[in-house]
């Protein structure tokens, strides 16, 4: 619309009442132009069509929408802007018209004019009372704050020009409060109406105050004469509300510093507000006391300093609140560990100066106690499967398979200084260990998540030596001037007399003292004529030098004075030596190598003076003169104390004094000193102090041991020094020791006889054994074995029998006899004999009566001959030309309901009611309209549920119980069955009418626990464990339909490739939708152990059906991968086969699966191993073993896609109540932690949203070693053919016997069974049963021995053995070969043979064996599987040759090549190391190993040669490489069969079309790509680029273990962009405008046009 200024007539008479704002009216007497350049704003009302959109909250009410936002009542220093709406009921809405809000809310210019100045302005052209003023404002009128009240400039007149200001005016000067319609609103520092956000301390707005910290205290100034002024306070840049006082005359002034490095000194003699560095500043004076106030911010750093007035004391007070001006800033992750697979990637922080924006050292950050180093992130990172692996990778935290990087410190460096404060530091590298333990330097970022320890420290921070002077001694006289004396000492700070002070600082020792007496004395003569000074001698006694390690100067003696009388000269030489400490000789050195100044080599001399003729004057003028110049070049020097002359209770210490040359502080002779002025003796008391309590020690005890090492004891106890007992505490001293080896030398070799073992039998005679061995106690307490002939007297016998008693009488079984038929499934029998163990081992046969207590063992059992048909169930053979019926051996099991159900004749179908089922039974070489059908052996019509088509298949209508049973399908001489079952609504399968009470047969199943699988399959198992064996006669095999129809027509049920590959083409193709099948070959091993079960009578027909159906039932829940997938919808009803599609994969074809519309829980693939990891991590559906090592559980829930959903947990059906140890995560997690045996149990996850539910469910159990429940008795001979045994004793058995070995075993998980037979194979009469025993059938003379049963699991193995004897062979075969055995029964027993060698010359891991052997009473030895019936005694065992290993050279592998191609070289370590007795490992000097031993560090490599050819940079493949194409060789492919087109040939089975044509496999090369930008647009960053291993030839990519053998370039590097401190410049082509506008307030501005900003 069209902008108008409304006058007030306008208002009025416009329609809708418009509220105009108040900014919008010029005052009366209108001023239209703005001299300060602010626009005077009217208000201009949109047309409706430009109006905005009604908002929602308004759309209910009678206003219009809000119009546009008016423009800003001011261009900075925060303004006012409105919106207004329209009534659409006239005036009776309610509610405002008009809001605001603020705008404008950047500081105006320094030079601007102040807003409410500006409108008092506004008047001075306006006639007041007649006259023209200049108006000046009225601030802060706390009556009328919105008024602008002006007064006139120069008069004594205030006036309120107008009742309201312009809108957005503050209402007072040290608010941000603005007059809006006149009324005062409030403005928080956010700048928005309304607010109550306030600056904190730190002037944060709304902040907590933790950018800043509070400084307050007070110190005294010590300005003084000498120092004219002191520092008092540092007070940082940014600091607020600052205020310093000064109280006393000390004059305060300020020192500033600003970032740029501008220096200023600003002192103030008057009170006043001042500006330093754009900084205000206010002085306040009194009497005596100064006061800084500042509000702050500083714009730079000030010091405040104190100047020296007068010499009176002054305290100065300081507090303002410091800016945190260096702060943590996290880092962006550094680069994942890996580039595929899994990895971690970490952050660091960095400590930023927040005023120059850059990062600094981490000290700088430490110094603030606020700031507390944020902990480094951790996160998983490239979690794409790597290429060629499974898909699937477990991921866990990356310490639990390796451990983490970690900081490694060099030793400290030695101490800047020896006393008085130092520092010293030492540097960090980050390592990394590999998987093979060795130690790597890594990139410092690795370590970044765990702080870095100190760098540097302070050190020797006790007070150097100084100069300690004693009291002054008695004045020399008494009477007079005399001198007084005192020892100066070098005292450390323990207080002990050392070297190391400064001579020149030393104290002196002697001055002149006056007595106040006179003294009388006659008067001195004066002095006579002096000598020449050199005519004095000063020898001095010049110490003696001996070479070191150091080269020195070390002189040789004087020669003889080179007159007799006179002054003469001696002269001496001196050389440079060194002391070469390896063969402890002195060496002469040249001169340079010796430090320090160089000895004198010549002196003077004077033996006497040479006759002279004024003979009586001359000593005494020499003595005179030797006296004076004593006097100035020798003095006496107190240089300490003797030792005191008691350690406590007081003793006396004698000053000793000293002649020392006063230039050099040397000790000379005391001859050169004057001896009338030597000191006078000074002693002083010493260690005054009680004597403390002292440990007294009693003598030595006798030794505990004659010789090894003994022990000698002696009383030790602390006493007062007058014998009084005191606290072991007071004794300050080390306590002696109360104990000592004592008898320290070998003992003599002596036998050495241990307890004696068990018996190995306990009746029918036994043997037991112990060790007798020859042994020497050495001196460290070992033993060391030695050869019997070493020691003394007799050896004592280490074996004995025992258990010399008969035993109860047992049975034997006896052979099993033949089979009783010759094909198909027939009976066997045997017997049983009485027998008893006679004391002496004889078997002795008893009347059957002396065993009718013992429980029988099975005399009849079931046998398994060849079958009797052909493999497609007709009597006919294959080749024949007679009928025959193409069956088809599955199982289908029906899952969701269904209108009908196609099924081949052959099949077992477990199926719900009401389906409509067809049973096809296809044929050849018979008329299909003659084939019968027949029910439970009675034959079928049709009718009207039941009606067979003419093509010879059989229709059911609507299945019910009536249906459930075996029907068959009759073509002439050929017959082949099919099994329905019903499924009920619990999931049992219903019974048929007559069989209703079908699972009474089994009392000990229950209802409940048969809908369980594992209960019934553990009822099951448990019945096969306690019974052995179960015998059917012929009548119930027949009556077993579940055995015949899982047997089918072939007992091989996985045939030969050929026969499945054609079955395959014959499977039933049309398999309705919802239903499961699986062929034979994959239920091969369920059905082989339903037949075993049913062949013993121990499962019903229909115990098996459920058990089959729970199991798949089970596995239904989730989608079988790779073993049931979704088949085609089912072909028309019709009499013939549905073509089954081609399939590419031959392995997929027939198969089953199928979609939910619901959440679907992710399950594993495959089953889980037993993890032995602290961390166990598992997927639902997974079972999870707990092992001693097992510290915590993880199981996850997930979703396949994920969704909303809500999770349910149960344990053992119940809801699982969280606890400390189960920890509930809501999101399909759970954790155990430390798990034990309670929480074992099956832990379900239940999902569900609106579409659907899923369910799965992981067993937790506690892992078990196996454990074989074995019986170590022998079985007798029986009565019958066939004998079942436990493993563990040896059996008798008669020829053609059937033998079955059970071996009962229990551990977690399942351990799985395996036998064999000692010294040979199994013959072909063996089979493994499915519950782990082994059946020998029809058993021959080869079959003879001893068979080892071995179960196996994660956490271990068993083994049991069984010894086969066989019966009936003594009289013709065994009385040759083994006549004592057969006729005596005399039984071999075990005994432990000779020691063997030790394993180890040395170290920790040396040790040597005493294996058991076999032997016979007179110490024959015979074949182990003679004692296979004894307990076998436990290998002796003993460690030797403990001792430390001599230092042997070691090895690490070898490097890669160091280059890629050509000839190069592969390195290694070489270390030299001893292994301790202890197995630590010390590395030792290279000199301790043989030289002459040492291996290579080095050897040369060849790598293929290098290819000729341009080369990327950092890349090692060829330029070409680059987006090169794979040439592959192609030949064409046609389908040859005659008359057939390419559909006809088997897909499978086509040739490859492609060849790679490289005929170099192997060579390949490492591809680089570019640099990818770095990730810092300024300052230190990242930067990365891609490496693929590629083919040389084709340039394809390929897996990177093709490339292993080549260092791989690195994929990425650190970068360096611009520096982040940029030179101020203009980075956008607006800066005139941006001037113009006076934005360059605005930060923002104010950045991206810097140059423009400060030249304005």
């Amino acid at each position: 619309g069209e902008g108008t200024s409304l006058s007030s007539t306008a208002a009025e008479k416009s329609p809708g009442a418009y509220f105009l704002p108040e900014f919008a009216l010029s005052p009366q007497g209108s001023f239209l132009e703005d001299t300060t350049g602010e626009q005077v704003l009217t208000y201009r009302y949109d047309d409706q069509t430009s109006r905005n959109a009604r908002s929602d909250e308004d759309k209910d009410s009678n206003w219009d929408a809000w119009g546009d936002w008016s423009d800003c009542s001011r261009t900075c220093g925060g303004g006012a802007s409105y919106s207004l709406r329209r009534c659409l009921i006239g005036r009776n809405c309610e509610g405002q018209n008009i809001r605001y809000k603020t705008c404008s809310n950047h500081d105006c210019p320094p030079d601007a004019e102040d807003f409410r100045a500006q409108q008092c302005s506004a008047y001075n052209d306006v006639q007041y009372q007649g006259r023209y003023y200049e108006w000046l404002p009225r601030y802060n009128d706390p009556t009328a704050p919105c008024a602008l009240k002006c007064h006139a400039k120069g008069q004594n007149l205030v006036v309120e020009l107008a009742p309201k200001v312009l809108d957005g005016t503050r209402c007072n000067t040290d608010s941000l409060d603005m007059c809006i319609s006149g009324i005062c609103q409030a403005v928080g520092c956010d700048r928005k109406l309304g607010s109550n956000a306030k600056e904190d301390n730190c002037g944060v707005c709304a902040g907590d105050g933790a950018t800043c910290r509070l400084v307050r205290g007070q110190s005294k100034s010590n300005v003084s004469p000498e120092k004219r002024e002191e520092n008092v306070i540092a007070v940082p840049l940014g600091s607020r509300s600052v205020r310093i006082t000064v109280k006393g005359p000390a004059h305060l002034f300020i020192e500033s510093k600003t970032l740029q490095g501008s220096k200023g000194e600003h002192s103030f003699n008057s009170p006043g507000v001042f500006v330093i560095e754009n900084t205000t500043v206010e002085l306040q004076r009194g009497s005596e006391r100064q006061t800084f106030k500042i509000p702050g911010p500083l714009m730079a750093d000030f010091i405040f300093k104190t100047r020296y007035t007068a010499a009176k004391e002054s305290v100065v007070q300081f507090f303002f609140y410091q800016p945190i001006s260096h702060q943590w800033r996290q880092t962006d992750f550094f680069p994942c560990t890996v580039t595929c697979g899994g990895g971690y990637q970490l952050n660091s922080a960095e400590c930023v100066d927040i005023r120059l924006k850059r990062v600094v050292p981490d000290h700088y950050c430490h110094y603030y106690p606020e700031n507390v180093k944020p902990k480094p992130k951790l996160k998983e990172c490239s979690m794409d499967p790597c290429p060629s692996s499974d898909g699937f990778k477990e991921i866990m935290p990356y310490d639990h398979f390796q451990p983490l990087p970690r900081w490694e410190h060099n030793p400290w460096t030695a101490c800047s200084v020896s006393c008085g404060g130092g520092i010293q530091r030492r540097s960090f590298v980050c390592v990394e260990e590999s998987m093979h333990g060795e130690i790597l330097q890594v990139e410092e970022w690795k370590c970044m998540y765990a702080p870095k320890p100190k760098v540097m420290q302070t050190c020797n921070l006790f007070d150097c030596p100084k100069w300690i002077a004693m009291e002054w001694s008695q004045c020399t006289v008494t009477c007079g001037r005399g001198l007084r004396y005192r020892v100066v000492l070098c005292i450390n700070h323990r207080g002990q007399h050392v070297g190391g002070c400064n001579p020149q600082l030393k104290l002196h020792i002697k001055e002149e003292c006056i007595i106040p007496i006179p003294c009388y004395k006659p008067k001195e003569k004066s002095p006579v004529e002096a000598k020449l000074p050199w005519l004095k001698q000063a020898q001095e006694l010049e110490e003696t030098r001996i070479a070191t390690e150091e080269p020195m100067f070390i002189p040789e003696p004087w020669s003889a004075c080179s007159t007799t009388c006179g002054p003469g000269v001696q002269v001496r030489e001196v050389k440079c030596r060194v002391l070469l400490t390896f063969t402890q000789a002195e060496t002469e050195l040249p001169e340079e190598e010796c430090d320090g100044p160089a000895l004198p080599t010549e002196r003077p001399c004077l033996l006497e003076p040479c006759g002279e003729s004024p003979a009586s004057r001359e000593p005494a003028v020499a003595v005179s003169l030797q006296e004076k110049d004593s006097e100035m070049t020798y003095d006496w020097e107190y240089a300490g104390f003797t030792p005191c002359t008691a350690t406590c209770l007081g003793g006396r210490q004698e000053a000793i004094a000293v002649c020392l040359h006063i230039q050099t502080q040397q000790t000379v002779n005391d001859s050169l000193c004057d001896v009338v002025h030597r000191p006078p003796a000074m002693s002083q008391a010493c260690n005054m102090e009680p004597c403390p309590p002292r440990w007294h020690t009693g003598s030595w005890g006798p030794c505990s041991a004659t010789c090894g090492v003994g022990i000698q004891t002696r009383e030790v106890y602390c006493v007062h020094p007058g014998e009084s007992p005191s606290p072991p505490e007071e004794c300050r001293e080390e306590k002696p020791h109360a104990l000592q080896a004592c008898n320290q030398f070998d003992c003599p070799p002596s036998w050495h006889i241990e307890e004696w073992q068990q018996c190995s039998r306990t009746c029918g005679g036994g043997t037991q054994n112990r060790r007798v061995t020859c042994r020497q106690l050495l001196t460290d307490g070992s033993f060391l074995n030695l050869s019997d002939e070493l020691c003394q007297g007799p050896k004592a016998s280490s074996h004995k029998s025992c258990a010399r008693t008969d035993c109860p009488p047992h049975l034997t079984m006896g052979d099993w006899s033949k089979c009783s038929v010759t094909c198909g499934v027939g009976t066997q029998r045997r017997k049983q004999v009485c027998q008893r163990l006679t004391a002496k081992g004889r078997r002795v046969p008893l009347g059957e009566t002396m065993c009718s207590h013992l429980p029988e063992a099975p005399l009849l059992r079931l046998c398994q001959m060849p079958v009797c048909r052909s493999k497609y169930g007709t009597s006919t053979k294959l080749g024949e030309q007679g009928p025959q019926i193409l069956g088809v051996q599955r199982v289908y099991i029906q899952t969701r309901e269904e209108k009908r159900i196609n099924l081949t004749i052959g099949s077992r179908a477990y199926l719900l009611p009401n389906t409509s089922v067809i049973i096809r039974c296809p044929v050849r070489r018979f008329q299909k309209s003659l084939i019968q059908w027949e029910k439970d052996g009675h034959c079928l019509q049709s009718s009207k549920r039941l009606a067979i088509t003419k093509s010879g298949s059989l229709k059911i209508h609507s299945l019910a119980a009536p249906n459930i049973g075996t029907y068959q399908c009759i073509a002439g001489s050929a017959k082949e069955t099919a099994v329905l079952k019903l499924i009920g609504t619990d999931n049992r399968l219903i019974a048929p009418p007559a069989l209703s009470g079908h699972l009474t047969e089994y009392p000990g199943l229950d209802h409940n626990e048969a809908n369980n699988l594992g209960a019934t399959w553990r009822k099951m198992r448990q019945r096969w464990s306690t019974k052995n064996e179960l015998s059917l006669d012929d009548g119930q095999v027949n009556n077993q339909p579940l055995l015949r129809a899982l047997l089918g027509p072939c007992s091989n049920s996985a045939g030969n490739a050929d026969s499945w590959e054609l079955q395959n083409k014959q499977f039933e193709a049309a398999v309705k939708q919802g239903a499961y099948s699986m062929d034979t070959a994959q239920f091969d091993e369920l059905i082989r152990n339903m037949s075993q079960l049913m062949e013993t009578g121990e499962v019903s027909d229909d115990l098996a059906s459920q058990v089959i159906y729970h199991l798949v039932a089970e596995l239904a829940k989730a989608p079988w991968r790779g073993v049931l997938e979704e088949a085609p919808p089912a072909a028309p009803l019709r009499g013939e086969t549905g073509s089954a599609p081609q399939s590419s994969n031959a392995k997929d074809s027939g198969k089953l699966t199928f979609k939910q519309k619901g959440p679907v829980l992710l399950r594993q693939s495959q089953p889980t191993p037993i993890s032995f990891n602290e961390t166990v991590n598992a997927r639902i559906g997974d079972t999870v073993y707990i092992t001693r090592r097992t510290q915590v559980i993880n199981i996850l829930c997930e979703l396949v896609t994920p969704g909303e959903a809500t999770f349910m947990w149960t344990k053992d059906g119940a809801l699982l109540q969280p606890s400390a140890k189960v920890i509930l995560d809501g999101m399909g997690k759970i954790q155990i932690q430390k798990p034990t045996k309670k929480e074992q149990g099956i832990y379900g996850c239940s999902v569900a949203n609106h579409l659907g539910s899923d369910v799965e469910s992981s067993s937790v159990l506690y892992a078990e070693a196996p454990v074989i429940l074995s019986i170590e008795r022998n079985i007798p001979r029986p009565g019958h053919n066939h004998l079942s045994v436990v493993a563990g004793g040896i059996v008798e058995a008669p020829l053609r016997a059937n033998v079955t070995i059970q071996c009962p075993v229990k551990g977690i998980p399942q351990p799985n069974i395996t036998w064999l037979k000692k010294g040979g194979s199994l013959s072909d009469n063996i089979s493994l049963l499915f519950n782990g025993s082994l059946l020998l059938q029809n058993v021959s003379l080869e079959n003879e021995g001893t068979y080892v049963c071995t179960a196996i699991n994660a956490l271990g193995k068993a083994k049991a053995t069984a010894v086969l004897h066989l019966l009936g062979k003594c009289q013709t075969l065994v009385l040759q070969v083994l006549p004592v055995i057969c006729t005596e029964y005399d039984l071999p027993f075990w005994e432990l043979g000779n020691w063997t060698h030790c394993s180890a010359t040395c170290g920790h891991l040396g040790a040597r064996v005493q294996r058991p052997q076999c032997v016979m009473a007179n110490g024959q030895e015979v074949s182990e599987s003679f004692c296979d019936h004894l307990q076998k005694p436990l290998a002796g065992y003993q460690p030797c040759n403990v001792r430390d290993c001599p230092s042997r050279w070691t090895v690490s592998a070898w490097s890669q090549c160091s280059v890629s191609c050509g000839e190069g070289f592969r390195n290694r370590q070489v270390t030299c190391k001893r292994t301790r007795a202890n197995g630590t490992v010390q590395v030792m000097s290279p000199r301790a190993c043989a030289p002459k031993d040492r291996p290579l560090k080095r050897r040369p490599c060849a790598g293929h040669p290098c290819v000729q050819g341009a080369v990327e940079p950092g890349s090692q493949c060829p330029r070409r490489c680059l987006g090169h194409a794979v040439r592959m060789q192609q030949a064409p492919v046609i389908c040859q069969l005659h008359n057939s087109s390419d559909s006809d040939c088997d897909d499978h089975r086509r040739p490859s079309l492609k060849r790679n044509c490289s005929s170099e496999a192997c060579d390949t090369c490492w591809r680089t790509g570019p640099w990818r930008p770095c990730t810092a647009a300024c300052g230190r960053g990242f930067q990365s680029r891609k490496v693929d291993c590629v083919h040389t030839r084709s340039c394809k990519p390929v897996a990177e273990r093709h490339c292993v053998s080549r260092k791989k370039p690195a994929s990425w590097q650190y970068c360096l962009g611009p520096s982040c401190d940029r030179d101020c410049t203009d980075t956008t082509h607006y800066c005139t405008v941006v001037k113009h506008l006076h934005l360059c307030s605005l930060d923002l501005y104010k950045q991206r046009c810097c140059q423009s900003c400060q030249e304005g």
